[in-house]
């Protein structure tokens, strides 16, 4: 009898992560589990910290990069369960699971308006709210301003709601990385369906303009140091369309890297040594990576 009988979720054997981060690129997960709901959750939760079993809780997969050879446990809020949206007033309460596409075009629908900069990132709820996902143009703008309060678990299976004071955001991070989110009321304001579309759109276009999208890569390395920009520190380094396998520091953006074909984790990771070390010995500045490398 295996260690999760009796718990409802669907489960995967030796699941390829390559299939679930927007990198395409990873090892296998010994086990994937989606919990049915909530409750199934606080049950697996609980059973894996009896059992003194590590997991890692994973999202749409826009910001990671799993390094290790073979993961032994992930989980995924994905079942519908996970993915609600709720309109009160000039809120919405979202679940974990919603992708920000989502999100936005409930925003959308009910004229509801403050989150149009997120208008293209591959993220979930959950993953958006632990690292504040935002934006750096034209200002700097980050959905944690946006939130009201937070549903969690703990390590113990305990859920709390979290309320607007104890939220701690901050670039790229917040207080919310060692508890697992299951999701957050926003408090937005009304607005005209037409102007959001326009805001909505000229984010999308700014990234199409700036960005590579073509290939399959985790969006932003690294975080800007000190007001600087980290893609042109990398850039007036000479890194631009530098390749190791089948990885590659963009040709557009030097803060990206994309995966040609089938690039291997550690050839992702010696392209981000490699910056981190040109960078350092041209401008004394430290680069410190935006996505969690597993």
């Amino acid at each position: 009898m295996s260690w999760f009988s009796g718990l409802k979720a669907k489960v995967l054997v030796n699941e390829a992560l390559a299939k679930h981060t927007t990198l395409k690129s990873g090892p296998k997960a010994g086990l994937w589990m989606e919990p049915f709901d909530k409750e199934d959750l606080k049950a697996l939760i609980k059973r894996c910290g009896h059992l003194k079993k590590e997991y890692f809780i994973l999202g749409l997969g826009s910001k990671v990069l799993f390094k290790s050879k073979k993961v032994p446990l992930v989980i995924h809020l994905g079942s519908d369960n996970f993915k609600r949206c709720v309109f009160e007033g000039s809120d919405i309460i979202a679940s974990a699971g919603v992708s920000l596409n989502k999100l936005l075009a409930f925003a959308y629908e009910n004229g509801l308006g403050g989150l149009e900069f997120l208008s293209g990132i591959p993220a979930s709820v959950g993953g958006a709210l632990a690292l504040n996902a935002g934006v750096g143009w034209p200002v700097r703008l980050e959905i944690g301003t946006f939130v009201y309060e937070v549903e969690v678990m703990d390590r113990l299976g305990r859920v709390r709601t979290l309320s607007q004071e104890e939220l701690k955001f901050e670039y790229r991070g917040s207080n919310l990385k060692s508890r697992v989110i299951l999701g957050a009321r926003f408090r937005l304001f009304k607005k005209r369906r037409k102007n959001i579309r326009i805001k909505m759109d000229k984010f999308r276009d700014y990234r199409k303009a700036t960005q590579d999208l073509e290939h399959p890569s985790a969006g932003c390395i690294f975080k800007n140091p000190n007001g600087q920009a980290s893609g042109r520190l990398i850039d007036l380094c000479g890194l631009k369309g530098s390749r190791i396998g089948d990885a590659q520091i963009s040709a557009k953006h030097g803060n990206f890297i994309i995966n040609l074909a089938k690039a291997d984790s550690k050839d992702i990771v010696s392209l981000i040594k490699l910056a981190q070390r040109k960078v350092k010995a041209k401008f004394g500045v430290t680069l410190e990576p935006e996505i969690q490398i597993i």
